[in-house]
């Protein structure tokens, strides 16, 4: 990711966090992610009076790019005070995500004049994920893992053929 494709993705979460519906929490987020397209997608949370119903702002960005034809994801940017995603958002972005999927987190601090950003890969974020590939969930060669799986296990599908 180059610096126009990082300032443009954390722009766009800016602006999504500007459009979170968040009454109860009061507790704006705005998610961004980069597919491997170089297209960018953004969300905020979406809350609702049945707390259980509510939706996280990193899951409606994903869901945006895949509702689009995006399966595969670059970067993902969460912006607001303090923002950590949280476990079922990291396991939902983890489906669409490569080892090199990069996790870009931007604390806009209290007086929203200093910001502070943080980088990782998305799959440190969440040691031990759910992997739907090797649990057999998936077909083989799923758009959205090819790039993790390139290695022993691919070479030694080849070999046997």
């Amino acid at each position: 990711m180059n610096s126009t494709q990082f300032r443009a993705l954390v722009d766009a979460a800016k602006r999504a966090r500007l459009k979170a519906y968040c009454p109860y929490s009061r507790y704006p987020i705005g998610a961004a992610v980069l597919t491997d397209s170089g297209r960018i997608h953004a969300g905020a949370n979406v809350e609702n009076a049945s707390y259980g119903l509510t939706v996280c702002g990193e899951r409606v960005a994903v869901a945006n790019a895949v509702t689009r034809g995006e399966k595969s994801l670059k970067a993902v940017c969460v912006v607001g005070r303090s923002p950590r995603p949280c476990g079922a958002c990291r396991q939902f972005i983890i489906e669409f995500s490569t080892k090199d999927t990069m996790l870009i987190i931007v604390d806009i601090g209290g007086d929203g004049r200093r910001e502070s950003v943080t980088r990782a890969k998305m799959f440190a974020m969440l040691p031990g994920a759910f992997d739907p590939l090797e649990a057999g969930l998936l077909p083989p060669n799923p758009q959205n893992l090819l790039k993790r799986r390139k290695g022993k296990k691919q070479r030694a599908r080849k070999g046997q053929r």
